[in-house]
């Protein structure tokens, strides 16, 4: 199976799950590619797992930061899982279906690079700014 990687932000609490969803995403894909409906259904459930967990813990950084983009940011979380939730729901009752094979090798991994690069990379930037701020200025050694 080829793995597929996608934007870095510079913060592993975002990069690694980036990465494993974007792996599992492939892993749909590649399952779809080859038929195997009930091995796409697996990766599909681990890969809403992996993103509602995900986006939980993005929406909670995004609270607790007062990240003035949360709304759109939520929103936008909440269109994908109900994606994926439709999809799965296909997937289980028809099988592969060309829409089900359009959307595992097209719009889902499309879906998750478009979303790190416009909505997560500015998130990103947002809690180093934070982080940074909260930390302040490295100490200054004084003789």
């Amino acid at each position: 199976m080829t793995r597929v990687s996608g934007p870095v932000l510079g913060l592993p609490e975002l990069d690694i799950p980036h990465a494993e969803m974007l792996s599992l995403a492939d892993d749909v894909a590649a399952a779809a590619r080859s038929r195997q409906a009930r091995q796409a259904t697996t990766h599909l459930d681990a890969l809403i797992e992996a993103t509602a967990l995900h986006f939980a813990r993005e929406e909670e950084w995004m609270d607790r930061t007062s990240y003035p983009d949360r709304a759109p940011h939520r929103t936008a979380h909440d269109l994908f899982l109900q994606d994926l939730h439709l999809s799965g729901q296909e997937l289980r009752a028809s099988g592969i279906t060309p829409r089900v094979l359009d959307w595992a090798c097209g719009r889902l991994q499309q879906w998750l690079r478009f979303h790190m690069e416009k909505n997560d990379r500015p998130l990103a930037r947002h809690l180093e700014h934070v982080t940074r701020k909260r930390s302040g200025p490295p100490a200054q050694h004084r003789s």
